[in-house]
């Protein structure tokens, strides 16, 4: 619309010009004049008259077609490189098994032996200079180190020991403990762990020796030396006898242990002939207890 009405004022604007331009004009000029304004104003009207041009509108789909979906989009998979592999170790060691389950309750003092199992899973062979030695914590009396007895070849499995002796006060104890190679490297910790009780005082043990129990004497009667080995689970004072089999029986003795501990009491006994004959501690306090026999035998010269 806005097209039309610019071409309309030029139109007339144009008229407007011509007519000034004319010198003043008879009938006939006056006549050409009103031609002209006439023509002016059907060219306008007939510019009006054209319809407004139309926005353009978006496509629209035909109706009755079905809508296409698009394709997915391939991606092309990414290509993993294969995962580099890593050397392995000279001296590395894998646990395979141990004795002495953890928190396993010991008396005041015992000893006991603790063993683990190890696999080299390393490269480098394990010689008698490598040793197992303890690291940190409480060591329970253990050694600094123990050297290893031979050869453990990759793949090849040792088992190592130790003696050890649960502490005194009753809690919780744990050592570590490492293998260590000829170079001082030091690989493979594991650890023991106990708890300590604190026992009732007892006799646990005897065990009896003699010099020799076949005894050549003469045919009256002759002294022979009995040993009793007493253990104890805890400090304190035993009370005992002896008895044997010719009737006879020793005075009430004493013997005093500082710990959990082992000491050893004699016994003189006078013997016949006769046969069979024994002899046998009677541990009076605090077991009120007896333990056992030793037999020998006599023969007469």
């Amino acid at each position: 619309m806005v097209k039309k009405t610019g071409i309309a004022v030029v139109l007339i604007s144009a008229l407007m010009l011509s007519a000034c331009n004319f010198p003043l004009f008879n009938s006939s000029d006056e006549q050409e004049t009103n031609m002209l304004s006439t023509a002016v104003a059907e060219t306008v009207q007939a510019l009006n008259a054209q319809p407004e041009p139309q926005e353009p509108q978006p496509d629209t789909p035909l109706a009755g077609l079905p809508t296409l979906t698009p394709l997915p989009t391939y991606t092309q998979p990414a290509v993993q490189s294969p995962p580099t592999q890593t050397p392995l170790p000279c001296n590395k060691a894998q646990f395979v098994s141990e004795t002495i389950p953890d928190d396993t309750e010991f008396g005041s003092g015992e000893a006991f032996t603790k063993s683990w199992t190890f696999k080299n899973t390393g490269t480098c062979t394990w010689n008698t200079d490598y040793k197992f030695v303890f690291a940190t914590g409480d060591a329970m009396s253990g050694p600094a180190s123990v050297n290893l007895v031979g050869t453990v070849e990759p793949n090849a499995q040792v088992t190592i020991s130790v003696d050890l002796t649960a502490p005194t006060d009753p809690g919780t104890y744990t050592g570590y403990w490492k293998l260590q190679a000829d170079d001082d490297e030091q690989f493979g910790q594991v650890y023991v762990r106990i708890k300590t009780q604190t026992m009732f005082f007892q006799v646990t043990s005897v065990t009896y020796s003699m010099a020799d129990t076949t005894i050549n004497m003469d045919c009256t009667s002759d002294v022979v030396v009995i040993s009793g080995e007493i253990t104890t689970s805890a400090a304190g004072t035993v009370t005992y006898y002896w008895t044997d089999s010719e009737g006879g029986q020793s005075a009430t003795q004493s013997v005093t242990f500082d710990s959990a501990e082992a000491k050893i009491v004699d016994y003189t006994m006078t013997v016949t002939i006769s046969d069979p004959k024994w002899a046998r501690l009677y541990i009076d306090q605090p077991n009120h207890q007896l333990f056992g026999k030793k037999e020998f035998t006599v023969t007469c010269n």
